[in-house]
C-alpha cells in the first residue's frame, strides 16, 4: 500500500530548509587551498553528494509510491472489490498516502527547479502544505491501525465479525479520524512561517515541542505498539487453530 509515506511528516520541511544551499558548497570548495582546506573541501563535496543522493532516492521512491497508490485506488474501487468490507478503509488509506507523496514530490521538484513552483514564496501555500503533511501522516497511521484492528476482530471473534466490521463502521471510523486530524493539526497554521525564503515551523513557539511529542505518539509510537500487539495475537490465534485442527485430525 506504499507505506513508504510513513516517514517523518517533516520531510517536506527538511527538504526545503537545508542548512546550506548547494551554491554554498561550491563557494566553500573554491575558497580552500591549504592542505586542511583541501580536506574541508572534500568533506563539503561529500556532504553535497549525499544530499543530492538523498533527494534523488526520495524522488524515485515518491514517484513509485504515487503510481502504486493510483493503481490501488483503481483496483479497490472496482465493482467486485467494493463488496469487500475493508475496501473502503484501504481506499481511504491509498488516497491519503497519495496526497502525502504528492506533496513530497512537489517539494523536491520545487527544490530541483530553483523554487519555480513557489512553495516557499507564499505563506498560505507553505502553511497549507505543512498542514496537509501532518494530517496525512496521522490519517495514514490511523487507517493502517484500523485495518489491523479489523483483521484482529475477524480472527479472534469470527462470530461477531459481520456485526463489527461493516461499511457503516468503516465510514464512521474514517469520519472520526478525519475530524480529529483536521482539528488537532490546525496548530500548524500558527507555528509555520517563511524564514529566509524557507518554509519551516518556528522552533521559538513555546507549545511547538509538546505538540510535536503528541504528534510522534499519535503517528508512530501508539500505532506501532497496537499493530505489533494485534499481529502477535493474530499469529498466536492462528497457531492455536492449526494445533487444534491437527489434534482433531489425529483423533478422526
Amino acid at each position: 500500500m506504499a507505506n513508504v509515506n510513513q516517514t517523518d511528516s517533516f520531510l517536506f520541511i527538511n527538504i526545503n530548509s537545508s542548512t546550506f544551499p548547494l551554491s554554498y558548497y561550491d563557494n566553500q570548495t573554491d575558497s580552500h587551498t591549504s592542505p586542511s582546506g583541501d580536506q574541508t573541501a572534500n568533506n563539503v563535496q561529500s556532504l553535497e553528494f549525499f544530499e543530492r543522493l538523498t533527494i534523488l532516492i526520495t524522488l524515485i521512491v515518491s514517484i513509485i509510491g504515487l503510481i502504486g497508490n493510483v493503481f490501488t485506488i483503481i483496483v479497490l474501487n472496482r465493482r467486485s472489490m467494493r463488496k469487500w468490507r475493508s475496501s473502503m478503509l484501504l481506499s481511504a488509506l491509498a488516497v491519503v498516502d497519495f496526497l502525502y507523496l504528492l506533496i513530497i514530490f512537489l517539494a523536491i521538484l520545487d527544490e530541483l527547479t530553483n523554487k519555480s513552483i513557489g512553495l516557499n514564496r507564499s505563506l498560505i501555500l507553505c502553511q497549507s502544505t505543512v498542514y496537509i503533511t501532518h494530517v496525512c501522516s496521522f490519517l495514514s497511521a490511523g487507517f493502517t491501525l484500523s485495518f489491523t484492528l479489523q483483521r484482529f476482530v475477524a480472527v479472534l471473534f469470527p462470530l461477531h465479525a459481520n456485526t463489527i466490521i461493516s461499511s457503516r463502521s468503516s465510514i464512521i471510523n474514517i469520519l472520526l479520524l478525519l475530524f480529529f486530524g483536521f482539528s488537532f493539526y490546525s496548530f500548524s497554521f500558527f507555528v509555520t512561517n517563511l524564514s529566509q525564503g524557507q518554509c519551516r515551523e518556528d522552533e521559538n513557539y513555546p507549545a511547538l515541542f509538546p505538540l510535536l511529542i503528541v504528534d510522534t505518539c499519535l503517528t508512530f509510537i501508539l500505532p506501532f505498539i497496537c499493530i505489533v500487539f494485534c499481529n502477535c495475537a493474530i499469529v498466536y490465534k492462528l497457531q492455536q487453530r492449526k494445533q487444534c485442527a491437527g489434534i482433531f485430525g489425529k483423533l478422526l
